[in-house]
C-alpha cells in the first residue's frame, strides 16, 4: 500500500459532467479533493444532472459501454463496447494529462446489459434456468478472462488505480431499469432468486463435489411453492427462514464459499494483471448493509489479502447508521488500515450537514480517513459547498500509514 502526501479524498464523476478536465480538476481541488473517481465502464440509467447549465438536465447514458480507446488485440470473444461519442473518450486521458488530481478509474465489471444481450450464454441464470441479462457470471472463462483484460487495458491509461465495482454476481433485486413484481422482496426470496445456477456454476459446484442438481431442485421447489402461496413473509420471517435454510442446507453454505473463491480468484488475476504501482481497490458491496455482501461472492478478509483497499458504500440516513457498519467491516477486517468510505452528501443519505460531520468524526474515530463521495454530477451545487465545508477541518490530516 502506497503512503500519500494526504488521505484519500476523492470525488466520484461521470464523463458526460466533465465539460473542461482543468476547470473540473480545479473545482474539485477547491472543495478539499485530491483525486477524482471516473467512471470508465459503465452501465445504464437516467440521470438528473442539477448542475448541467446549458446541456440536459436529464441524462440516459450509452448502457455498458467503455469511457477510453481499448485495445481489441487483448481480448477474447467478450469485448468492450466503446461509448460512440470521441469526446466521452477523451475525458479520462485529458484529467490524467492536468494531472491535478489523481485519476481513479471507476471500473464496472460484470454489470453489463449490452454485453449479457450479446453473450446471454455467459450470464447468470437462476434455478429455473431464466437468464438475468444484466449480470455476466464470473464462473465462465470468457468472462472472467474479459474481466481481467479489461482491467489490464484499463490500467495502462495512466490511471493511480482502479476502483472496481460488481466484480461478482449482482443480486436480484439489484440491475434492470425496470423491475416489476407484484410479490413483496423478502431477503430470503431475493437470495434464493439471486444464484446462480448456469451451466459453469453447475459443472464447478460438481467439481468440487456438490450435488448441485439436488441443491437445484430443493431451492426451485420451495421458491416455486412460495410464490404460490397465500402468505408475505415479514422481514424478520425471511431473515430467519434463510439462516435456517443455510444450516439445514450444507451444500447452499459450500456453494456459497465457492462462489466467494471464485471472485477473490478473479480479483487476484486482476492484480496480478495490472502494473504494481497500480493500486486496486474493491467496492464492497452494491448491497447494504455490507455484511451481506456474500450474496456477491465477496469476502472481505480474502480480497483485502489482494487488494490495496476495500472500498466501502456507507449509504445510510444517518451517522449512526454508518458507524454501526464501519464498525463490522472493521470487525471483519481486523483493523481500519484498508478501509475506504465512500458517502453520499446528499439524499437519500446525509442530507442534513450536521449528519455528514458526525458521520465523518465517527469515521475518524473508528480510523476510517480515506474518503470518497458520491457523486459530483448528481448533487446540487449547495450540497457540494456543504462537502467541501465539511471537509475543511480534515485538510491537515496526517497521511494515512503506508
Amino acid at each position: 500500500m502506497s503512503g500519500k502526501a494526504r488521505p484519500y479524498r476523492s470525488l466520484y464523476c461521470y464523463p458526460w459532467d466533465v465539460a473542461s478536465a482543468a476547470q473540473h480538476g480545479q473545482r474539485l481541488q477547491q472543495l478539499g479533493m485530491n483525486g477524482v473517481t471516473l467512471a470508465v465502464s459503465y452501465h445504464a440509467g437516467k440521470f438528473l444532472r442539477p448542475q448541467a447549465g446549458d446541456a440536459p438536465r436529464v441524462i440516459f447514458p450509452e448502457d455498458g459501454v467503455v469511457y477510453f480507446e481499448p485495445q481489441p488485440a487483448l481480448y477474447g470473444e467478450l469485448k468492450p463496447l466503446a461509448h460512440s461519442d470521441p469526446a466521452m473518450r477523451r475525458v479520462l486521458p485529458e484529467l490524467v494529462a492536468d494531472a491535478q488530481l489523481a485519476v481513479h478509474a471507476w471500473t464496472v465489471l460484470l454489470h453489463n446489459s449490452r454485453l449479457g444481450a450479446l453473450h446471454p450464454q455467459y450470464t447468470a441464470r437462476n434455478v429455473f434456468s431464466d437468464g438475468y441479462v444484466y449480470s455476466l457470471c464470473p464462473m465462465h472463462d470468457a468472462v472472467f478472462a474479459y474481466a481481467v483484460n479489461l482491467c489490464r487495458d484499463i490500467a495502462a491509461q495512466g490511471v493511480h488505480s482502479l476502483v472496481l465495482e460488481t466484480p461478482g454476481w449482482l443480486p436480484f433485486a439489484h440491475g434492470y431499469h425496470h423491475e416489476f413484481a407484484q410479490v413483496r422482496s423478502n431477503v430470503w426470496l431475493d437470495t434464493m432468486l439471486s444464484l446462480c445456477f448456469c451451466d459453469a456454476c453447475m459443472a464447478a459446484g460438481r467439481q468440487h463435489g456438490l450435488n448441485m442438481d439436488s441443491l437445484r431442485a430443493s431451492i426451485a421447489r420451495s421458491v416455486d411453492q412460495y410464490l404460490q402461496a397465500p402468505v408475505d413473509a415479514t422481514p424478520a420471517q425471511a431473515q430467519a427462514w434463510l439462516q435456517a435454510d443455510l444450516l439445514a442446507m450444507p451444500a447452499l453454505a459450500e456453494w456459497l464459499r465457492l462462489r466467494q473463491r471464485r471472485v477473490t480468484e478473479l480479483v487476484g488475476a486482476i492484480r496480478a494483471a495490472i502494473p504494481p504501482q497500480v493500486e486496486l481497490a474493491v467496492i464492497a458491496t452494491v448491497q447494504r448493509p455490507t455484511a451481506s455482501n456474500w450474496l456477491e461472492g465477496m469476502d472481505l478478509a480474502a480480497l483485502a489479502q489482494i487488494a490495496d483497499w476495500i472500498e466501502v458504500p456507507f449509504y445510510e440516513a444517518d451517522a449512526a447508521a454508518v458507524a454501526s457498519d464501519a464498525w463490522d467491516c472493521i470487525r471483519r477486517l481486523g483493523g481500519s488500515a484498508q478501509l475506504r468510505a465512500i458517502l453520499r452528501p446528499g439524499p437519500p443519505d446525509l442530507a442534513d450537514g450536521a449528519q455528514l460531520t458526525k458521520a465523518l468524526d465517527q469515521l475518524a474515530q473508528l480510523g476510517i480517513r480515506e474518503l470518497g463521495f458520491y457523486n459530483f454530477g448528481l448533487l446540487r451545487p449547495a450540497r457540494l459547498e456543504a462537502l467541501g465545508l465539511a471537509l475543511r477541518p480534515l485538510h491537515d490530516e496526517p497521511a494515512s500509514p503506508s
